[in-house]
């Protein structure tokens, strides 16, 4: 399946065995069914496709309790789609408020990440912005955030459209 609404997937391996797909399907029995991800098993291990990284961080912890360090979590990746053999990267809606003091910082950092501000909201006790960004510049984004404002900030990330690339990525996903 395409799975177009789950713009980011992680793969998790389980680092003693050569049957993979097996241990996916086991893993996929203890995993909490929801909307916001899916799980399929492969040769490759269990991929979990999500609507944003967020989503994936419950389905990671549960799987390094229950396999503690035998379980191989690689880093999420974007999943690009092809239409009519052109491809197409993920854009995101990013949601942050936080306190004044640390307003410049989390901009400065959003610019860096080819973000473009749609919506600014000042007050005296907090900021409050819209704006959208590839994917590919949001991975990691929370934990970044989370040093930038020492853990005070708040944000979402939601998927918003397709937008066709220039150039084919590095690799593919999709």
């Amino acid at each position: 399946m395409v799975y177009s609404e789950f713009p980011v997937e992680r793969l998790a391996r389980l680092a003693s065995s050569p049957f993979q797909v097996g241990f996916a399907r086991q893993a996929m029995r203890m995993l909490e069914p929801s909307e916001a991800v899916a799980y399929d098993a492969t040769q490759d291990g269990l991929l979990m496709r999500a609507h944003n990284e967020d989503v994936l961080a419950g389905p990671a912890a549960s799987l390094r309790d229950a396999y503690r360090d035998a379980l191989v979590l690689l880093p999420p990746q974007v999943r690009y789609i092809t239409l009519d053999g052109r491809p197409y990267e993920p854009i995101m809606v990013v949601r942050v408020r936080t306190v004044p003091c640390y307003w410049d910082d989390v901009r400065a950092d959003l610019a860096a990440r080819e973000a473009t501000l749609l919506e600014e909201q000042v007050t005296l006790r907090a900021c409050v912005l819209h704006a959208e960004a590839p994917l590919r510049r949001l991975l990691g984004y929370a934990e970044n955030l989370a040093q930038l404002s020492e853990g005070t900030a708040q944000h979402g990330i939601r998927l918003d459209r397709y937008v066709p690339m220039g150039e084919p990525p590095d690799s593919w996903a999709a």
